[in-house]
């Protein structure tokens, strides 16, 4: 068994969680959750681009690319996403004045 190097473990670890990000993003039927999780395979992706094997770097790249497209599909369903439009059409609460002491 040959012990490897962190440069070459953070590379891999970087590489295989991109695509398992980048495949729930299209996986989750929330705008917002995929968006989440498509920025975060792109983040995920830029390690193993820098470090990795010829292999990695190529693949990660793709899935850099993929991640970007499917973000920038999402962003503006996330922005309509219904559960912050609730959040936002109510109204703020009255302010209200505490009880008067007798």
């Amino acid at each position: 068994m040959q012990l490897g190097s962190l440069k070459q473990a953070a590379a891999s670890g970087g590489f295989w969680l991109a695509w398992l990000l980048l495949v729930g993003a299209g996986l989750i039927g929330s705008p917002t959750a995929g968006f989440g999780m498509a920025f975060l395979s792109v983040s995920c992706a830029v390690l193993p681009l820098a470090f990795g094997s010829t292999r990695q770097r190529i693949s990660a790249g793709v899935a850099l690319l993929l991640g970007l497209l499917l973000a920038v599909s999402l962003v503006d369903k996330a922005q309509n996403d219904p559960y912050f439009t609730k959040q936002r059409s109510q109204p703020a609460p009255a302010a209200t004045e505490p009880p008067v002491q007798r």
